[in-house]
């Protein structure tokens, strides 16, 4: 099956053979020395209406045949002896080809690597600028007022053609550079709902499992593990499709697509799965009213603290015999603390802790590019993990 390239290829080919016949059929009334107006504009015509690459020709090469071509045109000019009466029959190829050169140009400058651009770009646009002086050279009466007029004009028309390419080519490299920048948050979008909520079920669902394997069978026990691991594991598919929602998006988009936000109104839900697991108990301390009265990003960037810290949690203090989570408005903003008593004297004893992955220093990129701040440490019982959100900057 062909492709919409290959069928706007083809369309072109009727264009070049109309092209090409009109340029070259009333060259044969003219003279010979006609093939030194006639060639450099077929040539020149062709290169500015293609569509490359056109088998092993490219725009670098098609850019530097016509312009090339052009020289020796005007080289071709000076050696021969008419005067301009004599060959004032090849003035009308003059139009076509300069209107060529500076169709030709702008591609040039837009879509040839910097390095050739500027060489092949100068190289197109002093053909343009000399191509008056092809036949005002000849002309015995007022020749520095011609070539001078004629030189003008084309340089004129060749910056205004260099301009307009030079700034296609800026859009592009923007437009590149939207369409990176996009996909770069795309995939950090999906390594962090990755980290925060598949790992954080996954987590819930290995811990559960090993310690299902230390105590002895019992049917009742079996079957609530089992509907739990259920849940969990279903919550993570639930997760992992939303994430990869953002992979399933059209590649040309330049912001990324957001996946669901979870806010301070689902925390009592999380809380209660994570003590139905087996896990401390928690106590939820929520200012009234404050749930759902923030930005989006504030609600987010709380919901995955308390996510990140629960399942350190998990994983580091399983002596922990209390979680406290609180959220409340201060005179810095939205304040959210999740602590635990691993470390007080009444609760079971408990392995040091070791180094953690990404989670933390992922989450503190999020809070300070909300221009809040985030601390984790050893608080009055066990480990703390603080985040405080400056609202009206959030919400600006």
């Amino acid at each position: 099956m062909r492709t919409a390239p290959t069928r706007a290829t083809n369309r072109r080919y009727p264009a070049f053979a109309l092209v090409t016949c009109l340029l070259v059929l009333p060259a044969l009334a003219a003279p010979a020395e006609a093939l030194f107006a006639v060639v450099p504009a077929v040539l020149a015509a062709l290169a500015a209406l293609a569509r490359y690459p056109v088998g092993p020709l490219t725009l670098v090469r098609a850019a530097a045949v016509a312009a090339g071509a052009s020289l020796l045109g005007d080289l071709g000019f000076l050696l021969t002896r008419e005067g301009l009466a004599e060959v004032k029959w090849a003035l009308p190829w003059l139009p076509f080809e300069l209107l060529a050169l500076l169709v030709l140009l702008p591609r040039v400058v837009r879509g040839v690597p910097p390095r050739q651009a500027a060489v092949l770009g100068t190289l197109t646009g002093f053909a343009a600028v000399v191509l008056p002086l092809r036949f005002s050279l000849r002309n015995s009466h007022g020749v520095l007022e011609q070539s001078v007029l004629g030189v003008m004009s084309a340089a004129f028309l060749v910056l205004v053609a260099g301009g307009f390419g030079l700034r296609q080519r800026v859009q592009d490299d923007r437009r590149a550079e939207a369409i990176e920048r996009a996909r770069r948050e795309q995939r950090l979008q999906v390594a962090r709902d990755l980290h925060d909520f598949v790992a954080h079920e996954v987590t819930g669902i290995l811990l559960e499992t090993q310690a299902a394997r230390l105590v002895e069978y019992d049917e009742t026990r079996t079957k609530e593990l089992l509907a739990r691991l259920e849940a969990a594991g279903q919550r993570a598919l639930s997760s992992m499709d939303d994430t990869l929602r953002v992979l399933r998006e059209p590649e040309t988009r330049t912001e990324p697509p957001s996946t669901r936000v979870r806010g301070l109104a689902d925390l009592p839900v999380l809380l209660r799965r994570f003590e139905g697991a087996g896990h401390p108990r928690t106590a939820l301390d929520l200012e009234r009213a404050l749930a759902g009265t923030l930005p989006p990003e504030a609600e987010d960037a709380a919901y995955r603290l308390v996510v990140e810290a629960l399942t350190n949690i998990r994983r580091h203090a399983p002596g922990a015999g209390l979680v406290t989570v609180t959220a409340s408005r201060t005179e810095a903003g939205l304040r959210i603390a999740v602590s635990d008593d691993a470390g007080s004297p009444t609760a079971p004893a408990t392995p040091p802790r070791t180094a953690g992955g990404t989670g933390l220093p992922a989450l503190t990129e999020r809070f300070e590019s909300l221009r809040g701040s985030l601390v984790a440490g050893p608080g009055a019982a066990g480990w703390t993990v603080v985040g405080v959100l400056p609202l009206e900057e959030t919400a600006r």
